[in-house]
């Protein structure tokens, strides 16, 4: 999953209800970070590799399947797509 996180860090990810920046991994799924207080998203994740910048309280998590990320980006990634 490293290599699929530092391809896409950082990038914006856009569902219907939420939308969150790849903000790390784990050994399965890599991380969004969501800017939000709603208990609908995680606040800890077993055994994650999380940026320090998105650490703070206000961001819950959501795990997300890279089949998604491939979706939203392609296999080069969107240059569209703004990067923090």
């Amino acid at each position: 999953m490293e290599t699929v996180f530092n391809k896409y860090k950082k990038k914006l990810i856009v569902h219907p209800k939420y939308q969150g920046y790849v903000c790390g991994y784990t050994d399965a799924h890599i991380i969004l970070a969501v800017e939000t207080r709603s208990d609908n998203f995680f606040r800890k994740i077993q055994n994650p590799i999380i940026m320090e910048e998105y650490k703070d309280a206000k961001y819950r998590y959501v795990l997300e399947d890279e089949r998604e990320l491939i979706k939203q980006f392609g296999n080069e990634g969107n240059k569209r797509n703004k990067v923090l």
